[in-house]
């Protein structure tokens, strides 16, 4: 269940085991990150989801078993609304929506990258620069 600072997640990464149609995520929790390591993000296109992992074979589905959403996943059919939420931990402290304890502070985010072969093809297109400082 996600906590009670975590953005609705718009996802259309449709490669990723996590994808359910409709746009939604099935993971339990998403990791939003810098793309390059060590450098600071100046705009989307330089972060990431570094929960996606490419559905190309049952091995890759069953190893990102350990972050499901299960309850959310079972209940979504009969109640629709936000039980496929996952929450959102973002290391991006370079974003205008980044918050204290590595958490998002925008009311949804959007994960672009559709068809995407590996994390560095996917991004948060919610990014806006901090401009403080």
């Amino acid at each position: 269940m996600p906590h009670e600072h975590s953005p609705k997640v718009k996802c259309v990464v449709n490669t990723c085991t996590h994808y359910v149609p409709g746009d939604l995520c099935g993971a339990a929790n998403i990791d939003v990150i810098h793309e390059e390591e060590g450098k600071m993000s100046k705009n989307s296109e330089q972060t990431q989801c570094k929960t996606f992992q490419i559905r190309s074979s049952f091995s890759n589905i069953l190893g990102s078993l350990d972050n499901v959403n299960l309850t959310g996943a079972l209940s979504e059919p009969f109640i629709s609304g936000t039980q496929l939420t996952p929450s959102v931990t973002c290391i991006v402290d370079s974003c205008k929506y980044w918050d204290k304890g590595d958490l998002c502070g925008a009311e949804k985010i959007y994960i672009s990258g559709r068809d995407a072969d590996e994390c560095q093809d996917t991004n948060c297109a919610t990014y806006l620069p901090n401009n403080e400082g």
